[in-house]
């Protein structure tokens, strides 16, 4: 894919900042499915449930599933959601590809800052081995209490890392990640290996691998 030239090269970086699911792993099956196995009046595809939530709060996916079909959401679906997606994680929940090559050859130091607990990021790293190439805490929009695209999340990793957001480069699938990388006035990099595009004009990258090129 195509990728414009708009990004720093080399060791200019000082910190590269991943989102988790749909960036480093691919969860977000596990994540839709979990939605409609505990609400049957979600009468979205699997598919459908993923493109249309890809990056969002899970308080604002209730509020919209709730608007468009009343009723659906239970008053106990939070609960029932986090067991049944604990349930699938291990038969549904896979590394992105290129994801482990790419974290052990690069030498720029990275972190994790996902809109998901901290638990749920660590458990998807478990699962797909890749915990032992990130050293730093998870960072999570439930730690700040500010959910992507609100910049706050990145800039609070920054802050952990005492790294300059101009030196700072998100890596992001979803354009609510998007729009919070620009907004904390980071370079940002729009991973979309199925080719999907952005609302934002941001460079994109259909491999992780091809991230080699430009932070390695």
């Amino acid at each position: 894919m195509a990728r414009k030239n708009s990004t720093k090269q080399g060791n200019q970086y000082s910190l590269i900042i991943f989102d988790m699911d749909g960036t480093l792993v691919q969860s977000e099956d596990c994540a839709s499915q979990a939605l409609k196995d505990v609400m049957p009046g979600l009468l979205d595809t699997r598919d459908e449930v993923t493109e249309r939530y890809r990056g969002m709060r899970l308080a604002h996916i209730f509020e919209d599933i709730e608007l468009r079909y009343p009723g659906a959401v239970p008053d106990d679906c939070l609960d029932k959601y986090r067991l049944q997606e604990e349930r699938l994680s291990s038969d549904y929940i896979t590394a992105c590809d290129g994801a482990a090559e790419l974290l052990s050859t690069l030498l720029t130091p990275v972190c994790i800052a996902s809109n998901a607990p901290v638990e749920k990021t660590r458990r998807s790293l478990s699962i797909t081995n890749l915990a032992k190439h990130f050293s730093s805490p998870v960072y999570s929009a439930y730690e700040v209490m500010a959910w992507k695209p609100d910049p706050a999340l990145f800039l609070h990793a920054a802050n952990e890392h005492k790294t300059d957001v101009e030196s700072c480069l998100v890596i992001e699938d979803s354009d609510v990640g998007i729009q919070a990388g620009l907004a904390a006035g980071m370079d940002v990099i729009h991973y979309d290996p199925h080719e999907q595009g952005s609302n934002h004009s941001v460079p994109s990258i259909g491999s992780l691998l091809e991230l080699l090129e430009i932070a390695s």
